[in-house]
């Protein structure tokens, strides 16, 4: 073998070595790729494993509407196959009203607000109406029209149905609550100023405590009111319990005493204490027109005497 010979056989070993040690770098890569994909295929397998045990309903979409995506509880809950759901668009029937809510609410899905929570009715199927709380994920990365959106719904119905039961207790609860409150303000107000028929035209009202203008103000609309119910002649106002009484209270005693005169009515003032007495005195509150008896029994007796056919007023 001359020395050309032996060059060119030595530079075909050395591109034989080359080629050995590239394929086996190839067969190793290859090797490599097949366990990569037998390892995600398993992952997969698993994850579609998790997400098809889920009682949640999961789909995946594109921008168009398209589902690329729907576990078996998806299918169920809408009665459909993955056949007819995946590759086609299926929108559930959603009320009008709670329509413009749901867009105004996809509407924020984007990199600021990459999960959004909507809540809303949907027509099931059988026709019953159903609420469904679904948290809706934007798609990772630049997006564009095979971006996928993710989507996992559960039926809140029975929670939103014990949500609206518990807001009709509470306005059933508050309702009875002011119905017994007003009650209740109604029968403070007659046993401050209690109206007791005495006899055919006579009503009687005896106080009790302190009477401030405010109370005097109760005492006279539940007067005029009892002259005209009662068709009252004779009204005996009895204050033999009144402790203390201030001069404003005084003085719509006395306009009470002319508004029931208005009425064709007499009024009986009875029981005035030394220290009332001093009062009106002080304060120039004069009595004119009013009877005023020692007692409520007095009183009564005067009013029995009276009677309807008019004012037989004691000598004093």
């Amino acid at each position: 073998m001359n020395d050309g010979e032996a060059r060119i056989g030595s530079t075909a070993e050395v591109e034989l070595e080359r080629l050995r040690r590239r394929n086996a770098e190839l067969e190793r890569e290859l090797a490599e790729k097949r366990r990569v994909e037998v390892a995600l295929r398993e992952s997969e397998a698993r994850y579609r494993g998790i997400v098809e045990d889920q009682t949640e309903l999961i789909c995946r979409f594109r921008m168009d509407g398209t589902l690329t995506f729907v576990n078996d509880a998806y299918c169920r809950y809408f009665h459909k196959t993955r056949e007819e759901l995946v590759g086609h668009h299926f929108t559930p029937l959603v009320p009008d009203e709670d329509r413009l809510l749901l867009d105004q609410q996809f509407a924020k899905l984007g990199p600021e607000a990459p999960i959004v929570h909507t809540e809303h009715r949907v027509v099931h199927p059988d026709g019953s109406v159903r609420w469904m709380h679904w948290t809706n994920r934007a798609p990772l990365g630049e997006g564009g029209p095979h971006a996928e959106f993710q989507a996992v719904g559960v039926d809140v119905t029975d929670r939103r149905n014990a949500e609206d039961e518990v807001r009709r207790l509470n306005a059933e609860l508050e309702l009875r609550v002011a119905e017994k409150t007003m009650r209740l303000e109604e029968m403070v107000r007659e046993l401050s100023a209690p109206l007791m028929p005495v006899a055919d035209q006579v009503i009687a009202m005896p106080l009790i405590g302190v009477l401030d203008s405010a109370r005097a103000a109760a005492a006279l609309e539940t007067l005029l009111n009892g002259v005209i119910a009662h068709s009252a002649t004779t009204v005996v106002l009895d204050i033999t319990g009144v402790g203390v009484i201030d001069s404003q209270a005084a003085d719509a005693m006395i306009r009470l005493a002319k508004a029931v005169k208005l009425l064709g009515a007499q009024v009986v003032l009875t029981g005035i204490q030394p220290r009332i007495a001093q009062t009106l005195v002080e304060q120039g509150v004069g009595v004119g027109g009013v009877v005023t008896l020692r007692t409520l029994k007095e009183g009564i007796a005067f009013a029995l005497r009276r009677g309807p056919a008019g004012p037989r007023l004691p000598s004093r």
